[in-house]
């Protein structure tokens, strides 16, 4: 996934040896690694979402329809554990997320735009962790 910066981030280019401007991140959980992590940052969601389920009781069975990958991300952040899921994601962008030739470090994370960084933050989350998860989650309440 390439995901355009709004703000570009002035990275350093090592072959070159000096600083570039850089308009995207691009993200890829590639491997076995890859897998894991993503099965590890699911399971943090479900556990989210668990610790906040059967509050919600004013909808019957009837009135139930699936749940979209928008409707999980709304829920996800009402949850209040919204912190932690997110701590786990960029966590996870250092390893697996690049701008330029060079890993997506924290150090470049402080860098960004806040809209960027949230906007990131959601676009991993619509990509390819909710997908999978709302489609559970529908599974089940069938």
């Amino acid at each position: 996934m390439e995901f355009k910066l709004r703000q570009p981030l002035q990275v350093m280019n090592k072959e070159a040896g000096e600083y570039q401007t850089q308009e995207s991140v691009v993200v890829s959980f590639t491997g076995k690694k890859g897998l894991k992590t993503l099965k590890g940052l699911q399971d943090v969601i479900f556990k989210t979402l668990q610790s906040t389920a059967g509050k919600n009781t004013s909808v019957t069975k009837t009135e139930q329809k699936d749940v979209t990958v928008d409707d999980m991300l709304s829920m996800l952040e009402m949850t209040g554990s919204s912190e932690e899921v997110f701590d786990k994601v960029m966590g996870a962008l250092m390893a697996f997320g690049t701008v330029g030739t060079n890993k997506l470090t924290e150090q470049l994370q402080n860098e960004m735009d806040i809209d960027d960084l949230d906007d990131l933050y959601q676009e991993v989350l619509r990509n390819f962790l909710l997908p999978r998860i709302t489609q559970k989650v529908n599974n089940l309440s069938k």
